[in-house]
């Protein structure tokens, strides 16, 4: 028997119907509720014992299914010293930090908008990998000038509750990175922004005079396995066990890093990453990720006042 920690959160205050639906999986599987925890009116963590003959997989299925029906979501994971033991956040940036995607940002600059959105289709459809998708995509930005990137640092929004989480997250002595298959001068600036420790993305190469794109990318591709090892690399560096790491995005590129590392989380995800994803939060706010950690919003608040 492992005993495990599962997070309730809804976007609204949790209803008696979801924790019934909840209890009436459990009982189900002839599982039981060992304790129960109130976090906020919208989260609450309820303990219980999960053997091995059962897995986590196929609870996680029987989850998801409650949480599709129930609009609520159901995070899982071992109650140990890792909940609140982690010391490494990784995040995607693109619809993870910030609410847009920079790509379509420059190619609206640029005029390029149904070109871009083909490529990502194909993408998308599995006809090309990532690799190809972005050479493509940045061919199409030759020419565009190179002070694009602060052009568009006034549009760009934060998500809800970035900078409260990561705040917090720093006053708890977490080392926190963006990883992404964006580019870096962004990147960067919401490193700044935010006050991580890392921020790795793509580089567009510029022209000679330094005015221009050259439509092509240097250096290694930040893709889905770039990510991976870029996360192993990070917490190498810290000495930080790689279960003491949580990443967080969005999209298919991120679920190796969601895997490699100790905890993942499918943040308003795609419905094919939530499905494959550790876990899922479908949340107006990036700082219901604490509730997963176990900070109850009373924690939270006095955090961030101090």
């Amino acid at each position: 028997m492992v005993n495990y920690v599962a997070t309730l959160i809804s976007k609204d205050p949790i209803l008696e119907e979801q924790r019934q639906a909840w209890r009436d999986l459990l009982a189900k599987l002839q599982l039981s509720i060992s304790d129960n925890k109130k976090l906020s009116d919208r989260a609450e963590d309820f303990f219980f014992d999960l053997p091995e003959s059962l897995g986590l997989e196929t609870l996680r299925t029987e989850v998801n299914t409650i949480c599709n029906e129930k609009a609520i979501d159901i995070a899982l994971q071992p109650n140990d010293r890792y909940r609140r033991g982690k010391r490494l956040v990784v995040f995607d940036m693109d619809s993870t930090l910030i609410q847009q995607e920079v790509i379509d940002m420059i190619a609206a600059y640029a005029d390029v908008e149904d070109q871009v959105s083909s490529i990502t289709s194909l993408a998308m459809n599995g006809l090309i990998d990532f690799n190809e998708s972005l050479r493509r995509r940045a061919s199409l930005l030759e020419g565009v000038p190179s002070t694009v990137f602060e052009s568009l640092k006034s549009q760009i929004c934060l998500t809800q509750g970035a900078h409260e989480l990561c705040k917090i997250l720093k006053k708890e002595g977490y080392q926190l990175a963006v990883l992404s298959g964006g580019f870096i001068p962004l990147a960067n600036w919401i490193k700044g922004k935010l006050g991580l420790d890392y921020a790795f993305a793509n580089q567009l190469e510029v022209s000679e005079d330094g005015t221009a794109l050259t439509g092509k990318v240097l250096g290694d591709i930040v893709n889905a396995e770039r990510k991976a090892h870029l996360l192993r690399h990070i917490a190498e560096m810290g000495n930080i066990e790689l279960g003491e790491s949580m990443a967080v995005g969005d999209g298919a590129n991120d679920l190796k890093m969601m895997d490699t590392a100790g905890y993942g989380i499918a943040f308003n995800a795609k419905p094919i990453v939530q499905e494959k994803a550790p876990a899922r939060l479908n949340a107006g706010s990036l700082q219901d990720v604490l509730y997963i950690l176990g900070y109850s919003l009373d924690e939270q608040n006095a955090l961030l006042e101090n």
